[in-house]
């Protein structure tokens, strides 16, 4: 199995609340210890952004009804974190939509690198990153989310997320310790 290491709207706005801080810098910790490993064993790695245009030409039903401009292009809310672990020899997609397959070359990308598992991680797992991941398994693509690199503020929301994915799509959902073991093993 060929694996990659997906981590998806590690930004500033997603982080603009308390309620969305609060478990912020072990979520950093986290994911900075999942992308070590992943450059350890030579995972692929993609960091996923959400980048609007201005000229509202990317936004959202949501975001036009009520004209609410967020992520843009160039923006600091749109920025990546500067304490996740990025350098040149990981990948970017800019995403406009949720699930980072939808009006993206996502698939294409992975397809092309023979990937078959993504390890997902970010924010958040009842939105972006639950999304991804059953939009992955409808593509054939098996998935392992990070549990402790990945994090929702909207508790029942990712209940019910991680019940689709662990349950009905029967993909696994593991910790840091777990998915190094698994790494390890299948190495």
């Amino acid at each position: 199995m060929r694996k990659i290491l997906v981590i998806i709207d590690m930004q500033n706005w997603f982080f603009r609340s308390e309620e969305r801080r609060e478990k912020l810098s072990e979520l950093i910790e986290s994911i900075n210890v999942l992308i070590e490993v992943a450059k350890n064993k030579k995972i692929p790695i993609f960091q996923v952004l959400t980048i609007h245009k201005a000229n509202k030409s990317t936004w959202n039903i949501v975001m036009k009804k009520h004209n609410f401009s967020a992520l843009l292009e160039g923006s600091d809310e749109a920025k990546l974190l500067p304490e996740i672990k990025f350098d040149d020899n990981q990948e970017v997609v800019i995403k406009t939509r949720q699930s980072t397959f939808i009006r993206t070359d996502f698939e294409e990308r992975l397809r092309n690198k023979n990937i078959d598992t993504l390890i997902l991680a970010g924010v958040f797992t009842h939105g972006c990153v639950g999304r991804t991941a059953i939009d992955a398994y409808e593509r054939d693509f098996n998935v392992i989310l990070a549990k402790d690199a990945s994090f929702s503020h909207m508790k029942e929301q990712e209940k019910s997320m991680l019940e689709v994915i662990e349950e009905e799509q029967e993909q696994l959902i593991l910790y840091n310790e777990e998915i190094i073991e698994y790494l390890n093993n299948t190495f």
